[in-house]
């Protein structure tokens, strides 16, 4: 995986000089800022925050800047460390407390790591600036209080409360200030929610001033350049790049965000050393730079949530500069990890694009570990043509049952279904714990994008499982489910498509004497005759749903508060207990008066669960293939009523 990283990254980095590709690493490496969601009722007040050192007034100023939207990224510049201890050198940041200590820490820093003489003008600004403005005690500093604006100071000492001015309290004091009277929040930590902090030098940005250059060459060194420093035990003059194979200066010590490292080679650790080294490989300063840059592209352009909820990257693989492959990865996540707006089905993304090349990606499902973060699962080269035909064959499913109404959303199947109709969810459950089942989710994924085999029986016993803590967590609603056997079936169909369901789906028992005279529902069995076909038990059970919809029907005009449903168990029904459950059915229809205008759909039903006790079907299958027949009762209901009005139109 390593590789198509830096296979990203060099594609970034293309043509550009020495200096450029410097540039370019650096900008990867900057923080993205924290943009609000557009509902957000606070989304004014988040703006960078503005530590202004005023040399000209010799006082300090805090203010708010510019809006947190990504497009101000390069423009902000800012970094985040590359670890706790690491030192707070940078001029934007993502902690306003840093700013307490930056410019003493950088004197630090430059002291410790460059030559007496190399930054020396850079440093005596430094000097003025932290005499000037700064209270420093071994290693702590902070901004003197006699310094800020009159104004800022008489509430900075107001918030103090007569506590002691050391480094703890004004940060604590700063951070109340610029929440609520800078921001106008009533929450004093509400400043935390924002992640640019910029520290100006009258009223510039340090990129702005004659120190560009040092800066840039000070953050340059601490991103990449230390990491090669041939002090470094750890750095090896003439060594193999475990990357692109060829005898470099190479290092072993790196610090690369994403603690994965699974590459064409076994394992890539990091930290290179001689006890370490039979179990890891080194790489060159050309390749980390590729690495990296690769990686911010990743994180920023590739970071998906599958069912907008286990969180992944999609790795592109060999690719080249003529094409461009970020729509068609961007329509993949937005597909992943949702259904589409209105009705356009998720196959209809794709046309628009031009025809690609059949590039490969790979799938990294993670989770969040503190600075670093604990791989999942990884789902390798799933190439792009697939894909297509996963969505074309979901379409199909789509348009064979439904053909082309516009009306049907509630029954369409989208992939955003297999999380709804198979998983815990919040419809289903209560604080749903996503621990106790990504694992299932992450092999459900796998098989579908590599098309393995798939349990049907445990598909089955997923939905009614849900189905059944779906339906008495929301106080016996139907309406909450009535369309989801429907949608199942679509799925079983789909996935038989494009993965191999085994477990009994493709079982052929029973038999029949009289035809289907339906039309829908023939129609329906020929759409999705891996399902139906030759297997009469199936269907009868099918149409026994779809005869208790009619009192279902009835009872919903009545009110009820119970009805047919809790005639069924959703714990299952062994087909033992078909036959006087059938016989109840029977008697409530006439109760209803709906037998002798169902007589012969009922006729057809009989003859097909005829021999039912010795079939094969399990518990979960006879409740299932009932409630399809409920469901789709209840999608023709739907289907007429709005053929009536477009008719009255």
């Amino acid at each position: 995986m390593i590789k198509s990283f830096q296979e990203i990254g060099k594609l970034q980095l293309e043509g550009l000089s020495d200096s450029e590709k410097r540039k370019k690493f650096l900008e990867t490496q900057t923080i993205l800022p924290n943009e609000p969601n557009s509902d957000n009722d606070d989304a004014d007040k988040y703006r960078e925050i503005i530590i202004n050192l005023d040399q000209v007034n010799d006082e300090i100023e805090i203010k708010s800047g510019d809006e947190l939207y990504e497009e101000n990224r390069e423009q902000f510049f800012g970094f985040d460390l590359l670890g706790r201890r690491s030192k707070k050198i940078y001029f934007s940041c993502n902690n306003l407390y840093y700013h307490l200590l930056t410019v003493p820490q950088m004197l630090d820093y430059i002291g410790d790591k460059f030559p007496e003489s190399q930054f020396k003008e850079f440093q005596l600004l430094l000097e003025n600036l932290k005499d000037n403005f700064y209270n420093t005690h071994g290693k702590k500093s902070f901004l003197k209080l006699e310094k800020f604006k009159d104004s800022t100071a008489d509430k900075l000492t107001e918030y103090l409360d007569d506590k002691e001015i050391n480094h703890k309290n004004m940060q604590n004091v700063l951070e109340e200030y610029v929440s609520k009277d800078i921001l106008g929040s009533t929450r004093k930590n509400f400043v935390n929610n924002l992640n640019i902090f910029s520290l100006k030098i009258n009223d510039k940005y340090i990129t702005e001033t004659k120190y560009n250059d040092d800066y840039i060459d000070i953050v340059y060194f601490e991103r990449q350049g230390r990491f090669f420093d041939q002090s470094e035990k750890m750095v090896k003059e003439y060594a193999l790049c475990g990357t692109c194979n060829e005898k470099k200066l190479v290092t072993g010590k790196i610090d690369i965000p994403t603690k994965f490292y699974v590459t064409s080679s076994p394992y890539f650790f990091e930290n290179l050393n001689d006890n370490n080294a039979y179990k890891s490989f080194g790489i060159c300063q050309e390749c980390y730079q590729e690495v990296m840059v690769g990686i911010s592209k990743v994180e920023q352009n590739y970071y998906g949530r599958l069912f907008n909820r286990l969180r992944y990257y999609v790795i592109p693989k060999n690719i080249n500069k003529d094409e461009n492959y970020d729509r068609a990865l961007e329509i993949i996540k937005d597909i992943f990890a949702d259904q589409p707006e209105g009705d356009k089905d998720h196959f209809e993304k794709f046309k628009n694009l031009k025809k690609k090349r059949n590039f490969k990606m790979d799938f990294l499902f993670w989770r969040p570990d503190q600075a670093s973060f604990i791989v999942l699962d990884s789902i390798d080269d799933v190439p792009y043509d697939d894909i297509k035909i996963i969505f074309r064959s979901l379409r199909k499913a789509n348009q064979d049952t439904y053909g082309h109404e516009s009306d049907v959303r509630n029954y369409r199947l989208y992939f955003n279904d297999l999380y709804w109709l198979l998983f815990p969810n919040n419809r289903s459950h209560k604080n749903p714990d996503p621990k106790l089942y990504r694992k299932e989710m992450l092999n459900l994924f796998d098989s579908i994008m590599k098309g393995k085999d798939i349990d049907y029986n445990y598909l089955i016993r997923k939905f009614i499982t849900i189905l059944n803590k779906r339906y008495y967590f929301n106080k016996k609603n139907e309406k909450e489910v009535i369309a989801h056997p429907l949608k199942m079936n679509l799925m079983l169909s789909w996935l038989n498509q494009i993965t191999n369901l085994k477990g009994g789906y493709k079982v052929r028992e029973g038999s029949n004497f009289t035809e289907i005279e339906d039309a829908d529902i023939r129609k329906f069995f020929e759409v999705h005759s891996e399902t139906y076909e030759d297997n009469s038990y199936r269907q009868g059970l099918f149409l026994l749903g779809v005869l208790m919809n009619q009192v279902l029907k009835e009872q919903q005009k009545e009110n009820k508060s119970a009805n047919i449903l809790d005639k069924l168990s959703f714990d299952g029904m062994p087909v033992r207990r078909v036959k006087k459950f059938t016989k109840d059915i029977t008697e409530i229809l006439n109760i209803y008066d709906k037998y002798n205008v169902n007589q012969l759909l009922h006729a057809q039903m009989i003859d097909r669960i005829q021999g039912i006790e010795n079939s094969s079907l399990n518990k979960d299958e006879v409740v299932f293939y009932i409630l399809s027949g409920v469901s789709f009762g209840r999608y023709l209901g739907h289907k007429y009523y709005n053929n009536k009005k477009g008719d009255e139109k």
